[in-house]
């Protein structure tokens, strides 16, 4: 029986558009090539979600590896990217209807410690009954490590446990982990159906 629904953020909830981001700062192409993969396509990016440098480490990183030019750029999306978040609309109230249907809603995010800069921004902000940053237990999914220590920090059996994500390998690793889950790709409809067809919607 399901009891707890548990979200991800980026893509779910919320729209994360890097490319959006990059190019409200430049119009030059080969630019928003350098800045999208040397910043949300480079490895320090997934050591910034988990936790493993600091943002202040991370502009180094960036420095090293871009033109002179490019260096103020680079460090206003990395101090702004989070500004550009905004809630998917028909997942907006999602967790607040899940919420009144009696089920316990969690949040599971690869996210940074700017998570904490724009965390009200979450649709449904006060239906959650926990969340679960990436970055404050320096594991990221889809590492086993990250769901078995959710499920002992909230005290989950995750066979209980419903787990939407937009990522492929996210929902094999919670699968393979005990909790059953939803492909996310916008794909409202699909999702709404699967929901209704666990008689949790």
């Amino acid at each position: 029986m399901i009891k707890n629904i548990v979200f991800d953020l980026g893509n779910v909830l919320v729209d994360f558009d890097p490319a959006r981001f990059v190019r409200e700062k430049t119009s030059d192409k080969s630019q928003q090539k350098l800045l999208m993969t040397e910043i949300f396509g480079s490895v320090d990016w997934l050591r910034f979600d988990k936790g493993t440098i600091t943002k202040e480490e991370f502009l180094q990183t960036i420095a090293a590896r871009l033109p002179k030019e490019l260096h103020d750029m680079a460090e206003e999306l990395l101090s702004t990217w989070y500004e550009g978040l905004h809630s998917l609309p028909q997942m907006a109230e999602l967790p607040q209807q899940l919420k009144d249907n009696g089920l316990d809603i969690y949040l599971l995010s690869n996210a940074p410690q700017d998570y904490y800069l724009f965390e009200e921004k979450v649709p449904s902000y006060h239906a959650f009954d926990g969340f679960f940053i990436s970055s404050d237990w320096k594991l990221a999914k889809p590492e086993h490590q990250i769901f078995q220590a959710f499920y002992s920090h909230f005290r989950l059996n995750p066979a209980e446990c419903y787990f939407i994500d937009d990522t492929a390998a996210n929902i094999l690793a919670a699968e393979e982990t005990g909790m059953k889950g939803f492909h996310f790709r916008k794909n409202y409809t699909d999702l709404k159906q699967e929901l209704l067809s666990l008689g949790i919607l």
